[in-house]
């Protein structure tokens, strides 16, 4: 299971999410923009549709069939990332996430970056584990009273 959501259930108060998306409309939508994206970011968007994280991170929601809840406030991914291109993003960085910094996937490896405001990686992650404790988790985790994690 993600930590995120591990966190979210120990912690409600972690993550407000926008509503699951059935595995087949994301299938759908994949397809329908020639997408390959990692397997753990599917899989959140599955469990929560996206949302605010730490009430000031958002992950974007993709525009699926499947209707948001009531949080859900122009945060999809594809007017995000046409935003972010129209300001000079590489075609080759999809958005995901927007708050304190710009996350993207990096589309030639399937690595989870970071980017600075000029949209040049400032780090990569294997996971999206790896990038939520690493970033998110370690800039806001103890202010919401999440427990260290064991390494």
């Amino acid at each position: 299971m993600l930590i995120l959501l591990q966190d979210a259930r120990r912690v409600p108060g972690v993550l407000h999410r926008f509503g699951p998306i059935p595995a087949a409309e994301l299938r759908e939508w994949l397809r329908q923009n020639a997408l390959v994206l990692p397997p753990d970011l599917i899989e959140l968007w599955e469990a929560t549709g996206g949302g605010e994280i730490f009430d000031s991170e958002t992950v974007f929601r993709p525009t699926v069939p499947s209707s948001p809840n009531t949080s859900f406030v122009q945060d999809d991914i594809e007017g995000r990332n046409a935003a972010h291109a129209a300001k000079g993003k590489p075609s080759g960085l999809y958005v995901f996430q927007q708050g304190a910094f710009l996350s993207a996937i990096r589309l030639s490896d399937q690595r989870f970056v970071t980017l600075t405001q000029d949209y040049a990686v400032e780090n990569s992650f294997g996971s999206l584990n790896d990038w939520y404790v690493h970033t998110l988790r370690t800039e806001f985790g103890h202010r919401y009273g999440l427990p260290s994690l064991r390494t």
